[in-house]
């Protein structure tokens, strides 16, 4: 199915990263150019979708409870960075992304403290982007004015439908009336960039539904729009509920029609295909987001964050009585077996946008001749008109688009 499950911030989709044992002069750059991202995993919400399979924990669970007690871990955690990492001076980050879990209900205290951790250990740019993940039911009772004062500049709304019907399919506790509501009570507060998350490939949605909802969105008038394909993870309710044919899930058909459909729709209404499942006004890309694909670092902070630092994968733990405890932070997640899984990683993280990425700029990440590495896949792909291939750069085309998933294995 086109598109991912998730956003990608705090989590990468596959180990990403060179060997465990250190850099090789020899070997591949990354991109120490660029200022280094930050995410902040916030992982308690009022109601866990049964769709998630993130780390978070709803509001009555004995997790929840323990939110003062995650917020000092937290804070410590970033703290403890500069002995950790063995900076020699504070990084450069412009950017902050607040995940959860629904990090809008960590009120203006929670934010301010992790803020002031940030800066006691990060040159913070001037710029920096600041993105709070909001659901709707939490526009009004956040404190949304309180939190803008804090820093945060950039708001990604999970609207995922405007049809209660499906909101109602998916377990959300907001109903559309609430959706429309937040985006003008985010307005009001002056709040420019702004972002609406949609799903498609929901339980009974149509592609007439998805319309629907299209229209809903861009009424907004969003500057950035994610898209995503729902995914049913091993483990959660959804998973049972399949196992069970209760889901009624649309056919794979009927999915990749969805995202053709989105494919020229959002592009019409004057926002760039930028990333498989973002769209964006021209300059309102997720800067943050864009780290990943750009082989920069991203520093990950709390429970289950992950981070890339120096090719180096990290993530914490998950297991919240280890966290608050501080153990169990930023260990090496496992490498890609060989060469080859680590080169594929490249491929894939690069080839994610849609827009094109060179091969100097592969070559450069990867650490070899790229373009002759793959010289039989590449010829294969473009043969059956799922990759261009011009020689200087490289894309996924349109077909290549909706096979995304197929198109990465060849490359592992």
């Amino acid at each position: 199915m086109p598109g991912p499950s998730h956003k990608i911030a705090g989590r990468i989709p596959r180990p990403h990263g060179g060997d465990k044992g250190g850099d090789n002069a020899g070997g591949p750059r990354y991109n120490e150019s660029m200022s280094a991202g930050i995410y902040i995993h916030w992982p308690f919400c009022d109601h866990k979708c049964p769709y998630c399979d993130f780390t978070s924990f709803g509001r009555g669970t004995a997790a929840f409870a323990r939110r003062d007690e995650y917020l000092a871990a937290l804070v410590r955690e970033i703290d403890s960075a500069p002995e950790r990492f063995g900076w020699s001076a504070p990084p450069r980050a412009d950017t902050v992304y607040l995940g959860g879990g629904t990090p809008s209900i960590m009120g203006d205290a929670a934010l301010a403290a992790v803020m002031q951790a940030l800066r006691r250990r990060f040159a913070l740019a001037d710029e920096t982007e600041v993105t709070l993940e909001l659901n709707p039911t939490s526009a009004e009772t956040a404190g949304l004015d309180a939190l803008l004062a804090l820093g945060v500049n950039r708001l990604s709304v999970g609207c995922q439908s405007f049809n209660d019907r499906i909101l109602r399919r998916l377990g959300r506790v907001h109903d559309a009336q609430a959706t429309r509501h937040a985006i003008k009570r985010i307005k009001a507060l002056g709040v420019a960039n702004l972002s609406l998350d949609i799903i498609f490939g929901a339980p009974t949605q149509s592609l007439d539904d998805l319309r629907r909802d299209l229209d809903a969105m861009l009424a907004a008038d969003p500057v950035h729009v994610s898209a995503y394909g729902l995914t049913i993870h091993e483990g959660t309710p959804f998973a049972r509920l399949e196992r069970e044919g209760l889901l009624a899930l649309p056919g794979d058909g009927t999915q990749a029609r969805m995202y053709e459909w989105l494919l020229d729709a959002l592009p019409r209404a004057g926002l760039v295909h930028y990333e498989i499942s973002n769209w964006a006004r021209p300059g309102r890309e997720s800067r943050h987001n864009l780290k990943y694909w750009r082989d920069c670092d991203v520093y990950g902070f709390g429970l289950a964050a992950h981070g890339v630092v120096r090719r180096h994968r990290l993530e914490n733990t998950n297991d919240l009585a280890r966290y608050l405890a501080g153990r169990g932070l930023a260990r090496p997640a496992p490498a890609p077996s060989g060469e080859r899984a680590r080169r594929g990683e490249i491929m894939m993280l690069a080839l994610r946008r849609v827009g094109g990425v060179e091969w100097t700029e592969i070559d450069g990440w990867m650490g070899t001749d790229a373009r002759a590495y793959y010289r039989t896949e590449l010829a294969r792909l473009t043969a059956e008109g799922l990759l261009d291939d011009d020689g200087r750069s490289v894309r996924l085309t349109r077909r290549g688009l909706l096979l995304a998933d197929s198109v990465m294995e060849f490359f592992f």
